[in-house]
């Protein structure tokens, strides 16, 4: 009798397991797709574009993505983040000058506060917008703002979603849009733009058609996962030395419209501190190489001949999240002919990719006078020292 009771009592446990297992809120991979509508105004800082800036810009974009889980760490840490890809058509002033705008882009959602109902969250955006009409000196004379067919695309969005109901959420929110060449033609004062949003977000679980794929579903799976406890930074203490090497091409304004270009170089020596999985510190050194400032009207004609190689030092903040790390660095020019032809300061926003422990690729923006755009860097690095202790 008592083995009966200790078999049914056994089968009894692993038949719930395998409910409790069938009936995981989280089976499955959860994704989504957006619609957003934009629309506000340009914050133009040139002289020529303003009558065909005045009536805004309107814009129309689409989304789609994956929702994480907590599968891995680094989402719990987050606040199980969503990230995908995006496509965005806009209208951005007279079309016979800017043409009609598409972009495509990859980005990433992190959520800020979570409530019954309502997510207030920061989501960056980064990709290449095409099919704009660039500067031509014979019948687009006056766009100052691109030189090129093609800019790096680049949003920041603040705002939140609303949900609605199983499978909708209600989208609004405010937005940071930029296009820029990065002085890699010219004319490229750039296009800025600060407006709201609105929108809708579907969410679906695509496991749903493996499972129940009838107009009427009988087993119908969760359209959103149940989300965890969130987990904070863990510690961690990193140290390392990198040496980072990249190009870059420009033009000079008084080159627009031609062929004439520069290769730019960029050697960085940088030591980084990870005070855990978030945040991080660099200071370093930069030597820069750009031919480009000898043939400007700025380089007096006595200094030619050094007027190429620019010394720098740096410090930096570090935001890191999966293999990613988001850099944002102040420079300062140490040459006397640098800070007369560059300005005393320059920035260095920048996303690395690590490869693993040693290796990294990078895609950074550098900059003179402050935040005017010198040119677009991209290259690859390697950690010669490093040094981890909990």
């Amino acid at each position: 009798m008592k083995f009966i009771l200790s078999l049914t009592l056994a089968f009894t446990f692993f038949l719930c397991q395998d409910l409790q297992a069938q009936k995981d809120p989280n089976e499955g991979s959860f994704k989504f797709f957006s619609l957003k509508l934009h629309t506000g105004d340009h914050l133009y800082t040139g002289q020529t574009l303003g009558d065909k800036l005045s009536n805004g810009y309107g814009s129309i974009e689409l989304r789609t993505g994956w929702q994480t889980k907590g599968k891995h760490d680094w989402e719990k840490r987050y606040n199980y983040p969503s990230y995908g890809i995006g496509w965005y058509s806009g209208y951005v002033g007279d079309t016979e000058i800017f043409g009609n705008p598409h972009a495509l882009f990859g980005f990433i959602t992190f959520p800020v506060t979570r409530g019954k109902r309502n997510i207030l969250q920061i989501e960056p955006a980064l990709g290449l917008t095409y099919n704009l009409k660039p500067y031509n000196p014979k019948d687009n004379s006056i766009n100052d703002a691109i030189g090129a067919r093609f800019a790096v695309y680049f949003a920041l969005h603040t705002g939140g979603k609303y949900r609605l109901n199983r499978e909708v959420d209600l989208l609004y929110g405010f937005d940071m849009t930029h296009f820029s060449n990065g002085r890699t033609v010219t004319p490229n004062m750039g296009l800025n733009m600060a407006g709201v949003s609105a929108g809708f977000r579907y969410n679906f679980n695509a496991m749903q058609r493996k499972v129940d794929n009838s107009l009427h579903p009988t087993t119908i799976l969760e359209a959103r996962p149940t989300i965890g406890k969130y987990e904070k930074a863990a510690r961690i203490r990193e140290d390392n030395i990198s040496i980072y090497q990249a190009i870059g091409k420009v033009q000079n304004p008084i080159d627009a419209g031609t062929n004439k270009h520069y290769i730019t170089s960029s050697t960085v020596l940088e030591y980084q501190h990870k005070f855990n999985t978030f945040h991080g510190a660099t200071v370093g050194f930069d030597a820069f190489i750009d031919p480009s400032a000898k043939d400007t009207a700025q380089n007096p004609l006595n200094k030619k001949d050094r007027a190429s190689f620019f010394p720098g030092a740096h410090i930096g903040y570090d935001f890191m999240f999966w293999k990613l790390t988001v850099k944002f660095q102040i420079g300062f020019n140490l040459s006397g002919i640098g800070k007369e032809l560059k300005g005393n300061t320059y920035i260095r926003p920048a996303v690395r990719y690590e490869f693993n422990n040693r290796f990294f690729g990078q895609l950074g923006l550098k900059t003179f006078k402050g935040a005017t755009a010198d040119w677009v860097e991209f290259g690859v690095g390697y950690k010669i020292f490093r040094k981890t202790s909990q």
